[in-house]
């Protein structure tokens, strides 16, 4: 029986310092100019037993390009921050009342199917979502190492739906891509799910 919550792969997801853990209103209010750490270059900076833990300018520019031939408008405010073992940029659009999130977590290690099991779980889940009225899990599904999470989210009396991926990039990389719009915008989540992954935009 396969794991439903094979995706749970970041040690460093807890931290995000409440971009998906608050409501969306308060996600939106956060469209201030983006707050930056520059890259160390590669060969220099602190390591770990496997080697440097700071993200490379590489890595930095690849998550960067993810998406940005999709969200063009001047309405998506993009910020974006730099840490060690992860990067992670958010485009919040006001007018569309939608957030688009992307994180790249950097296992110097490698990651294994206990680091996945450990944190994509119902707590984790809970804690992600915690600034909303209510989520829940309304589909799950996955194809050849990308799942796709869908929630039904309530805020301030509004529905939303996510579509939430996480992506096994190789064996020390994983890129997970959040999405959230209105319920009565779902065509514009399936327009942009369908551009950035094509392979999974629904579940069965």
């Amino acid at each position: 029986m396969k794991n439903r919550y094979w995706g749970w792969t970041s040690r460093f997801f807890f931290w995000i310092p409440g971009l998906l853990a608050l409501s969306l209103t308060i996600f939106l209010a956060a469209c201030a100019p983006a707050a930056t750490q520059s890259p160390t270059p590669q060969g220099e900076g602190p390591r770990d037993n496997c080697g440097f833990i700071e993200p490379s300018n590489a890595e930095v520019q690849k998550i960067l390009s993810v998406g940005k031939s999709l969200f063009t408008s001047p309405d998506w405010v993009k910020s974006y921050t730099v840490e060690p073992y992860k990067i992670t940029v958010s485009r919040n659009n006001d007018k569309e009342s939608a957030v688009a999130y992307t994180e790249y977590l950097i296992y110097t290690c490698g990651y294994t199917q206990e680091d996945m099991n450990k944190y994509f779980n119902d707590a984790g889940f809970n804690t992600i979502f915690s600034g909303y009225e209510s989520h829940n899990m309304a589909n799950f599904c996955e194809n050849k190492g990308l799942a796709l999470y869908k929630f039904d989210l309530v805020d301030k009396g509004t529905d939303y739906i996510a579509n939430y991926w996480v992506k096994q990039q190789d064996d020390t990389h994983i890129l997970v891509m959040m999405l959230v719009f209105p319920r009565e915008s779902s065509t514009k989540l399936d327009e942009y799910s369908a551009q950035i992954f094509p392979e999974l935009t629904h579940c069965p």
